[in-house]
């Protein structure tokens, strides 16, 4: 427990230093009553978190067994807690909205308990935009640290090794690809708000965009979509900062440091890239036969609305350029997209086109074993060889994943009234895409605002939110006494 509470209390720490620029933002802004609060709540954190820290230094840090995943669930399930202070402070929401909204932040997600941000404090916006950004980068930190060499859910391990070096012990291990992933994900967030700043938007709707882009959430620091910013040039670096997001950090690196063996072998992302233009032509040509004629939506708009919208669906992201635009295409099939997500290795929600792509090897091999019974068919993706004992990892992890799903999406039928509602807010929250439950899918407005649900519904999205991004598998080993006696 030594190593769990020390490395607990570091990320307790950076998320008290988090509030310090927003207590910045609030005193900019002339909110002196939030800035206090702001100030006095990272003061706590700090002071509890420094205690920690100071007190454990010195012990051994070692993470063994469980205790990987013990850290895994502790943190996702244990800073939002903190992470909602700021938010009752305010007033702007009850305790309970208040970790709802930590939530959806800190996992990417984007569901948001507000209905307007008209009178939401400048600073909470801004909380909610670096809450979103922090969560991108324990994402990556989890998947790379814990979940991949693991092998949960039958992620690939051999690629995270790409990030590591040997440093001789667990804490030399951590540190180094905390350095490395932040180093990459700074620059990326830097790189991206100034590209905003250059193209025209305001500096803050420029960082809050690149905090929500990079970590593919759904919270916007307007109401609205991104076309009320009416800047093309800006939506151009939005879509590409959610392909980078959606995409392998592992694979940015291959290619910062002209790995183009592996680059080229690395076949995710590229199938990434192909079912963004497939999906983004599929959009474009129903929305141009949908407005009816050139003259009410010329051709190049039709591309521009598709591409954006494909972009952000298969990224989990959940922005939109016209509301109601991801809802053209039948429901069914934007659930499965959504469902499936994007890359591990990035911070975007989801299955992970990694195991469907496993699964949909087993199944062409079997297949072809039906057509020529005697013939030998390996099953490989790029590099990666799906083994009987990979594969029965991936199932394990997709039926846990859709049983759960059912589950949710009746507590949440049972609250609404509406099967299709609930469904679309188990899966929207399960892979992290938020905003997708209220994109429009109704015309009468029947199904009732995240805000208007009742007490349960909001814990188990709650829960669905932080299990879309550690896996139940992880939970379910953090809970087995049988493998902390291992």
């Amino acid at each position: 427990m030594t190593a769990i509470l020390y490395f607990l209390s570091i990320l307790l720490g950076a998320l008290g230093a988090l509030m310090l620029p927003t207590a910045l933002v609030a005193i900019s802004a002339g909110d002196m009553a939030l800035a206090e609060g702001f100030l006095l709540t990272s003061g706590l954190t700090g002071f509890l978190s420094g205690g920690v820290y100071f007190a454990l230094r010195g012990q051994n840090k070692e993470l063994a067994n469980a205790q990987t995943f013990l850290l895994c669930v502790v943190t996702w399930f244990g800073l939002p807690l903190a992470a909602a202070f700021p938010f009752m402070l305010s007033g702007e929401l009850s305790g309970i909205d208040s970790l709802f909204e930590a939530t959806s932040g800190l996992t990417t997600t984007g569901s948001t308990m507000f209905r307007t941000l008209v009178e939401v404090p400048t600073a909470i916006v801004f909380w909610r935009a670096i809450l979103q950004w922090f969560g991108g980068f324990l994402t990556l930190l989890s998947f790379i640290l814990i979940l991949s060499p693991s092998g949960v859910g039958g992620l690939p391990d051999r690629q995270a090794g790409l990030m590591e070096r040997n440093l001789g012990d667990d804490t030399g291990r951590i540190f180094f690809v905390v350095r490395q992933i932040g180093a990459a994900y700074c620059f990326f967030t830097l790189s991206l708000a100034w590209l905003l700043i250059i193209s025209g938007l305001g500096a803050f709707d420029a960082i809050c965009l690149a905090f929500s882009t990079l970590s593919t959430g759904g919270f916007m620091p307007i109401d609205g979509t991104i076309a009320a910013y009416d800047n093309r040039l800006a939506e151009f670096f939005i879509a590409i900062g959610m392909i980078i997001g959606a995409t392998s950090i592992l694979w940015h690196r291959m290619a910062v440091r002209g790995k183009v063996q592996l680059l080229v072998e690395h076949r995710e992302s590229y199938a990434l890239l192909g079912l963004v233009l497939a999906l983004g032509l599929l959009y474009s040509i129903v929305l141009f036969q949908l407005a009816g004629s050139a003259s009410v939506l010329p051709p190049s708009s039709a591309l521009r609305q598709g591409f954006f919208t494909a972009i952000s669906l298969i990224s989990t992201t959940g922005v939109e350029l016209r509301h109601a635009d991801v809802t053209v295409l039948p429901g069914i099939l934007v659930v499965c997209i959504a469902l499936i997500g994007a890359t591990p290795f990035s911070t975007a929600g989801g299955l992970k086109l990694y195991r469907i792509g496993a699964m949909t090897v087993q199944a062409t091999r079997e297949i072809g074993r039906l057509i020529y019974p005697h013939s030998i068919r390996g099953g490989r993706f790029g590099r990666t060889s799906y083994t009987m004992q990979l594969m029965k990892a991936i199932w394990a992890s997709f039926l846990l994943s859709m049983i759960f799903i059912a589950i949710v999406a009746g507590i949440v039928t049972y609250d609404i009234g509406h099967f299709d509602g609930g469904l679309i807010a188990a899966v929207s929250n399960f892979s992290n895409i938020g905003p997708l439950y209220s994109s429009g899918w109704t015309q009468t407005n029947e199904w009732p605002a995240y805000a208007d649900m009742g007490l349960a519904v909001k814990y188990a999205l709650i829960v669905t939110m932080i299990l879309g991004r550690i896996e139940i598998i992880v939970v379910l080993g953090a809970l087995n006494v049988n493998f902390w006696r291992r």
